[in-house]
């Protein structure tokens, strides 16, 4: 399988849409724009039988909140899903929107409307995120990208997908997916649409075995922002116990449904007049702020140099005024007084501090000439063999990161900014510490990452004396904050 597609068969223009577990790829297929999901690990000829029959059985399940499947197959050993075309995913929605409690209860009775449709056929989803929710043209949300189990077939590790996030403790456990471990995951779906974030969301810089004992044992906060019975019913669904969530999808569907009702304005009542009021415009959901999770702490600092800092260049102090000589006089003037000169302005300490020398070697066996302290007990320093400013310089410039071209196996990126200053790539592992590349003038730059990973993307710069960074951009449903 190769970053331009797999051959999909029947499919022609085939281009990736999204990545991770599965692939998303856009393709024509009989003259009609569809959607190919393929999970990116070959399988041996046991589990695509397995396959074949479970995906047999989605194909027959025909619901509003459901992506149709069109066909099932194989393709050089990795399984495929031909699948209705879509415009996006709820994890693209809740990156600029969050849901306020009246949508959020319409959203989470259609996904669990969708689930009951998928457990009477006799299926599990299996890996529920806001990633494997699709939205329609006319906005419809439907479960798709459904990985029919294969991850449990195939060994592959589900801590790898984004949809890591929300699995249930017993999946992480000993890998168990039951229906109830798809409620769990609707839970964690719901709480992501109010806050923006999963209930126990990964730490950057925090290992998987780190994140799965959170997961086993830490409850998530309660969403006190919306109605004790909406918060308490999002509970249940994240309790760690199977037997003490909901019984079914269908009992969470009708009890969101409850919820809908209640929470959506009722238009007021209006006798009958001969003629017919215009209908009212239905409001705007609010946007709520996106909450965030990597913080700047989180970026690493650039190597130190290996030279000792210089000593600072003591300023030239003010002169007092000469006073003239006396001259007789009968009357002498004296002189007015002279006020003192204002003292210099102290140096702020900064965060971050970027240094410029001949020959300075940075660690990692960097090119000289470039480094970035991040020392918060000492001030700035003048840099080394460059004029001491006669005042402060505080040029503001901006840096503007592009979303990442994801190709599964590399990332692209590119950014604008100012050309006379010198680019790092910080780039941020789910469960690895962030790394830094300097890239000097450059504003492309090809990242190998590991298929299906999260992370975080931002670019540092300097132009001798001021740093800059971008914002942060995130891959594969990664929770990130730009400084």
């Amino acid at each position: 399988m190769t970053d331009t597609g797999p051959a999909v068969p029947g499919c022609t223009d085939v281009v990736l849409v999204r990545s991770g577990i599965p692939q998303v790829y856009r393709c024509l297929r009989q003259g009609t724009t569809v959607s190919a999901l393929v999970y990116p690990v070959r399988v041996d000829a046991s589990t695509a039988a397995t396959f074949a029959k479970q995906a047999k059985a989605l194909q027959g399940v025909e619901h509003p909140h459901v992506a149709r499947v069109l066909e099932p197959g194989m393709t050089d050993g990795y399984p495929y899903l031909i699948t209705t075309a879509d415009t996006g995913t709820l994890a693209d929605q809740l990156r600029d929107q969050l849901r306020s409690p009246a949508d959020l209860a319409v959203l989470g009775q259609q996904l669990a409307e969708g689930l009951a449709a998928i457990h009477a056929a006799g299926l599990v989803h299996g890996g529920l995120a806001p990633g494997a929710v699709v939205l329609q043209q006319d906005g419809r949300p439907q479960l798709s990208a459904l990985t029919l189990g294969l991850g449990q077939h195939t060994g592959h590790a589900a801590l790898n997908s984004p949809s890591q996030l929300y699995i249930a403790p017993e999946t992480l456990r000993d890998g168990t997916l039951t229906a109830s471990s798809d409620l769990y995951a609707l839970g964690a779906v719901l709480y992501a649409a109010c806050s923006g974030k999963p209930p126990l969301a990964a730490r950057m810089g925090e290992t998987a075995g780190e994140h799965i004992l959170r997961v086993l044992n830490d409850p998530p906060a309660r969403l006190d922002v919306l109605p004790d019975s909406f918060a308490g019913l999002i509970a249940r669904l994240l309790e760690k116990e199977p037997a003490k969530r909901p019984g079914s999808a269908a009992e969470v569907a009708a009890a969101l449904g409850v919820l809908a009702a209640s929470a959506t304005p009722m238009p007021a009542a209006r006798s009958v007049a001969p003629t017919t009021a215009p209908a009212q415009k239905p409001v705007a959901a609010a946007i709520l702020p996106r909450p965030t999770v990597l913080k700047r702490k989180d970026l690493p600092s650039w190597p130190p140099a290996t030279n000792p800092t210089p000593p600072r260049t003591p300023q030239p102090q003010p002169q007092p005024p000469r006073q003239p000589l006396a001259t007789p006089a009968p009357a002498p003037v004296q002189p007015e007084p002279t006020a003192p000169p204002d003292p210099p302005a102290p140096v702020k300490p900064r965060r971050n501090r970027l240094l410029i020398a001949g020959g300075v070697v940075l660690a990692a066996a960097l090119i000289t000439g470039f480094a970035l302290a991040n020392r918060k007990d000492q001030t700035d320093q003048p840099p080394i063999s460059a004029p001491t400013p006669t005042q402060s310089s505080t040029r503001a410039f901006v840096i503007t990161l592009n979303p990442p071209a994801d190709h599964s196996t590399y990332v692209d990126l590119s950014w604008s900014g100012p050309s006379d200053v010198n680019y790092a790539v910080v780039v941020a592992e789910a469960g690895q510490k962030a790394k830094t590349t300097l890239v000097y003038k450059a504003t492309r730059y090809r990242v190998n990452v590991v298929p299906g990973v999260q992370y975080c993307f931002a670019i540092q710069a300097t132009d001798g004396l001021n740093p800059g960074q971008s914002q942060s951009r995130p891959i594969r449903d990664a929770q990130c904050e730009g400084h």
